[in-house]
């Protein structure tokens, strides 16, 4: 069965059309995008705010994915050494054992999507909630009105995020609205009534997949010689790290160092000095990976049951005790991250481990931002003047000593709010099953807070953007016109702006202060003799408006990788 099937069951349990606002943020209940992109989250353990959305039931989906599938064959061979003859008896215990799970996954499916479209008549038969679709589709138009009549009246365009968030809080409102006539209307008892069937559909399934998973592994254990007896617990950490990793909701959760390290480009010596902690970092990340999937399995019906009952308390215990468990594996990481790093001698090869470490574990921080860009583009001007491109390298490096700490911050601030949204968003969800809609809905951002919310990371992002923007500008100015044609544009911008026109990133207050500073003449333009003596101060060094710091390159892949060795390097995939 396709786990397509399942969407009619996520709609149904969110509450019907109030879905269409947006994203809930019940993370252990759901986070795939299978229903909705307006998330920005990325990939559970990479970086920004990964894992709130709400789009599908991403929990409950991995609740129905089975922990081994007929492509392990050939790992099961390879890592534990088998011949022909165990060879064929694991690929049929393997092949039952996929027969048997699949079955009991689609008989859970299919009741879970008959319940469903039981719930959906509740909150779509009629009543007052009956004309709920069309009534989301007027609302639309409404907003996309609004919209047009607010840009005619400003005589500009909204920039993306302003027209993002005036959709979110029009479209919460509606969404409010709905509920609230719900609850009078009776239709949200129904659907508990409803949760709870599927309440004990899915505890019958956890205990169902567990026996399963443990039969399965007795009877290849029975298969096995002494000899590979001792390589099997070795390979079984090697499973649990393909197949556990990604189901990271924090940044940093899913990092898996031994896939950065044969990433990073280090040398033989910098992996010899750290060989003798590569066998502890697995035992411990093992050890929190198989902690953290043991509870979430054990606690996920006590939160499917705390949401359908409305007990705000309950699920604030559950939800903040899983995150703390994520948290202990994101924390194995970065304690082996740091203490790998101690050791290589090497300081570039030291900043190199720790930048591949970032930019996996922080994608969306560490990204290549449109200032590096930039900057990378002017680089590969041809035919750009000596004097220009060193004007060009000394502003980089004052870029790069801004954008870098910059960055530091942005990791600070995600660590801290991360886990706290997670738990914030999952409550909104089940206070709103209780008929308490005076926390806000929680959909509409993927985790992310009110324009209205204290947010350090959210401004610390817009910060940066401003330091992108600043900078830009600065390197256009180093530029002939026809040069700056070689530079990317901006997608989108603060307050609509793009790269546009010369200046077009700054304030105003930024520009006149640029211009007073090079415009000798004050005409508003810069003379091919001003333009010269603004290259002149930038290759002094006296450039950009922050502090100066180089960044550092990498030196490219270190061919081969750590495959084998008892299963603990080797690809990424399951």
């Amino acid at each position: 069965m396709s786990r397509n099937r399942i969407r009619p069951f996520v709609a149904a349990l969110i509450g019907g059309a109030a879905v269409i606002c947006g994203d809930i943020g019940l993370d252990t209940i759901t986070g795939s995008t299978d229903f909705s992109n307006t998330a920005a989250a990325q990939r559970g353990g990479r970086g920004g705010r990964g894992g709130m959305g709400m789009g599908g039931m991403r929990e409950i989906r991995e609740l129905l994915d089975p922990d081994f599938a007929r492509r392990d064959v050939p790992l099961f061979a390879e890592q534990l050494g088998l011949d022909d003859g165990q060879r064929a008896i694991i690929e049929s215990l393997i092949e039952d054992y996929a027969d048997t799970f699949g079955e009991g996954s689609e008989m859970v499916q299919a009741d879970l999507q008959d319940l469903g479209r039981a719930m959906m008549q509740s909150f779509m038969g009629g009543g007052g909630m009956g004309d709920m679709r069309q009534r989301m589709q007027e609302r639309a138009q409404s907003v996309r009105d609004e919209i047009e009549e607010i840009q005619e009246a400003n005589g500009q365009e909204m920039s993306e995020e302003e027209r993002r968030d005036l959709w979110r809080e029009r479209m919460q409102d509606a969404g409010r609205e709905m509920m609230e006539e719900s609850v009078e209307s009776g239709a949200m008892d129904e659907a508990r009534g409803v949760m709870g069937e599927m309440l004990d559909i899915l505890e019958e399934w956890v205990a169902d997949r567990q026996r399963l998973k443990a039969e399965f592994v007795g009877n290849v254990e029975i298969q096995l010689s002494d000899d590979q007896l001792v390589l099997w617990p070795s390979f079984e950490r090697f499973l649990v790290r393909e197949k556990s990793l990604p189901r990271a909701r924090l940044s940093g959760e899913g990092v898996n160092l031994f896939a950065v390290l044969d990433d990073a480009g280090l040398s033989d010596a910098a992996f010899d000095s750290i060989d003798a902690m590569l066998d502890e970092y697995e035992i411990q990340l093992h050890q929190a990976l198989v902690n953290r999937d043991a509870y979430l399995l054990s606690s996920a019906p006590r939160l499917y049951k705390a949401m359908r009952d409305g007990d705000v308390d309950a699920a604030t215990k559950v939800l903040k005790q899983q995150v703390q468990y994520r948290e202990a594996v994101r924390n194995v990481n970065d304690n082996f991250r740091q203490q790998f790093a101690d050791v290589i001698a090497d300081e570039n090869e030291k900043y190199m481990l720790n930048m591949a470490f970032l930019e996996e574990a922080y994608d969306r921080i560490y990204r290549p931002t449109f200032g590096q860009r930039s900057f990378e583009a002017a680089r590969e001007i041809e035919g750009l003047d000596a004097d220009v491109f060193e004007a060009v390298l000394t502003l980089e490096a004052a870029f790069l000593g801004e954008l870098l700490p910059k960055n530091t911050s942005l990791v600070s601030a995600l660590r801290k709010s991360e886990g706290d949204d997670q738990v914030t968003q999952g409550t909104r969800m089940v206070s709103m099953m209780s008929g308490d809609f005076s926390g806000g809905m929680p959909w509409g951002g993927g985790g992310r807070r009110d324009r209205d919310e204290d947010d350090p990371y959210r401004d610390g992002l817009e910060d940066r953007e401003r330091i992108d923007e600043r900078y830009v500008e600065q390197l256009r100015a180093l530029l002939t016109p026809e040069q700056q044609e070689a530079l990317p544009t901006q997608g989108r911008g603060r307050g609509g702006r793009g790269a546009g026109g010369w200046g077009g990133g700054m304030s105003d207050e930024q520009r006149a202060e640029f211009m007073k500073r090079f415009d000798k003449d004050g005409d508003g333009e810069l003379s091919d003799e001003e333009r010269r003596s603004m290259i002149e101060e930038f290759r002094g060094g006296r450039g950009g408006e922050g502090g100066r710091g180089g960044g550092r390159g990498g030196e490219g892949g270190r061919g081969g990788g750590r495959g084998g060795e008892g299963g603990r390097g080797g690809g990424r995939g399951g």
